[in-house]
């Protein structure tokens, strides 16, 4: 219904009229509010342990607007002193010095599709889930070898001056190490894997919890943990 609904908005031209009619700056609250009940909704079904990755994974989508707002901010500035139809957004990055830009362009490098690739791996990793993560991690270091993610340009990254490989050569032990602790796991030297569901809200989760506790053997040393 809402793709049926747009349609007519885009191709009768009513969504161009719609913006010049209705100030951009009106709509940003919107915007704002729908993107924190996202993340609000988010959060609620998403468990507490995974946190981290789920805030790990924001950013480098927030590396690439940070590389957008550099590059915006200074076109604007620059922008009486350049000459017209001219693109000067292009070689803004040879001219940023005063920090490591190269870092943050490789960071915003296929931002959305980083975020999943490090969020899955953050994911399984804090559960100990190491072959899942070792198949991300190879999956991560075949798209950086073509700049997928990690790199600001798309082709085979194998030179020197490219950054594409060295992404591909880190995940690639990262993808060992998990492969060893995989091995080492199995051999019962270190936890398992965990054993909480992944996909239930923080409100089922409450009430797994609360049924794995009834569940457990009623032992001397829970009776008197809870005196």
């Amino acid at each position: 219904m809402n793709g049926l609904s747009y349609l007519p908005l885009c191709f009768l031209g009513i969504s161009g009229l719609l913006i010049s009619v209705i100030a951009v700056v009106a709509i940003n609250p919107v915007v704002i509010f729908i993107g924190l009940v996202i993340c609000s909704d988010t959060l609620a079904t998403t468990p507490q342990r995974h946190y981290p990755a789920f805030l790990f994974g924001i950013m480098p989508i927030i590396a690439d607007w940070a590389k957008g707002t550099i590059i915006n901010g200074v076109s604007n500035a620059y922008l009486n002193f350049t000459l017209p139809n001219v693109q000067f957004s292009s070689n803004i990055s040879s001219f940023v010095t005063a920090f490591s830009y190269r870092g943050l362009a490789n960071f915003a490098g296929g931002s959305l599709l980083q975020s999943v690739f490090l969020t899955a791996i953050l994911m399984y990793m804090i559960d100990r889930k190491f072959l899942r993560a070792t198949i991300w991690s190879l999956l991560a270091g075949f798209l950086s070898l073509f700049g997928l993610i990690n790199a600001s340009n798309v082709g085979v990254l194998v030179k020197n001056s490219d950054d594409g490989w060295r992404f591909t050569v880190a995940y690639t032990m990262l993808a060992v190490f998990f492969l060893l602790l995989e091995i080492v796991q199995r051999k019962h030297w270190i936890k398992g894997q965990e054993k909480e569901p992944d996909d239930l809200s923080s409100f089922e989760w409450a009430e797994w919890k609360r049924e794995q506790t009834l569940e457990e053997p009623i032992t001397d040393d829970n009776i008197q943990l809870n005196l």
